[in-house]
């Protein structure tokens, strides 16, 4: 029993769609299957950078900046704990002076945060590009992964100042999204301005607030953190082969990673009910380890087996397994498609024949 439950322990947290759920979810799965796969010493520094940033940022900055903003504006607006933390549709008994500036509050506290952490998350690929550039030289995908051999030694010398600058460019966008928010919260102390952007205000607090402790829901994630972090990632393609894979990648692990343990779970849940006797998954609502654990001791142990087995299988298919399959298919799908271009490319040149083609598939140029 003593091991059931120190898996149970482990395991609770990342039931939830916390942050640190999250992070294990996204980050444990990736970073570990990514680096396992990766091609050169080159592209193995830019998933760990990546993996690593985005944790940084997406799982545990943006939470504590909401937790800091949520202090903050609690104060400027002289609102109480409970009323600023509670959910808008939860709020009853407010006269509208406090109503209104608990809306204003929350609007800051989502606008300043994302206003700050969005800019970043969208960087994340353009930084981690010139970073290579500065160290290695490397300028093209088809470098970076070994399909070819060159190097731009005059771009690696401002690489470095142009990421400095990146850097700078996101930080005046972060604060000009700050001093809009700073704008629309003045111009509300107006009434009849505020009475025209509270619909707005309204809408905007009730889809983007935060949960009662201030930490980010699945819906943050969803609609603002990952839309805006494939977006860098696209438009920071270096050719369309890492184009191609980034397409690949998130097609598959972003809706993996919202639906996916809902489409991989259920066999896996049913089969150890039936292995362990016990009725976890039952009519599609699963039993969380806070049910389990108020169990009496009888019941507990076969159903935190039962539990444990089956949130362990289900997350180790739905990120570990799948990053790596994905991974592998970028691997296989970049290298067919560049030697095939290239097969077209020497064609359109000169003929060549079977012996000299082969030949050149053994040259570092094809490998």
């Amino acid at each position: 029993m003593p091991f059931t439950n120190s898996t149970a322990t482990i395991l609770k947290p990342l039931e939830t769609s916390s942050s640190i759920g999250m992070f294990a979810r996204d980050t444990g799965g990736c970073l570990i299957a990514r680096l396992s796969l990766a091609r050169t010493k080159e592209e193995a520094k830019e998933i760990t950078f990546a993996e690593t940033t985005e944790s940084a940022i997406f799982y545990f900055s943006a939470p504590a900046l909401a937790k800091t903003t949520s202090k903050l504006f609690s104060k400027i607006y002289g609102l109480k704990k409970d009323e600023f933390t509670t959910p808008l549709k939860n709020l009853k008994n407010i006269d509208s002076n406090t109503l209104k500036k608990i809306k204003l509050a929350k609007f800051n506290q989502i606008a300043a945060t994302f206003g700050i952490v969005l800019p970043f998350v969208y960087g994340i690929a353009p930084t981690r590009n010139l970073l290579t550039l500065a160290d290695s030289g490397k300028n093209k995908f088809t470098t970076l992964v070994g399909l070819e051999n060159k190097k731009d030694e005059k771009q690696k010398e401002k690489a470095k100042n142009k990421a400095k600058n990146l850097i700078k460019k996101l930080s005046l966008i972060s604060i000009s999204t700050l001093a809009l928010a700073g704008i629309i919260s003045l111009g509300a102390k107006n009434k009849k301005i505020y009475d025209k952007i509270e619909p707005f205000i309204d809408k905007f607090d009730k889809l983007f607030e935060f949960s009662s402790d201030n930490d980010l829901k699945l819906s943050h994630y969803a609609a603002l953190i990952y839309p805006f972090s494939i977006a860098g990632y696209l438009s920071a393609s270096r050719d369309k082969y890492e184009r191609n894979e980034n397409i690949r990648r998130f097609s598959i692990t972003v809706p993996l990673l919202f639906l996916g343990e809902k489409i991989i779970q259920n066999p896996i849940y049913k089969f150890f009910d039936k292995r362990f006797k016990t009725n976890v998954f039952n009519n599609g609502n699963i039993k969380s380890y806070k049910e389990i654990l108020k169990m009496p001791d009888y019941k507990q142990k076969n159903y935190l087996k039962s539990k444990n087995f089956s949130y362990g299988l289900t997350f180790l298919t739905n990120t570990i397994l799948i990053a790596a399959a994905v991974a592998l298919l970028n691997r296989f799908e970049t290298k067919r498609k560049y030697l095939k271009d290239n097969k077209k490319q020497i064609s359109f040149n000169r003929p060549v024949g079977v012996e000299e083609y082969k030949k050149l598939l053994k040259t570092k140029s094809f490998n």
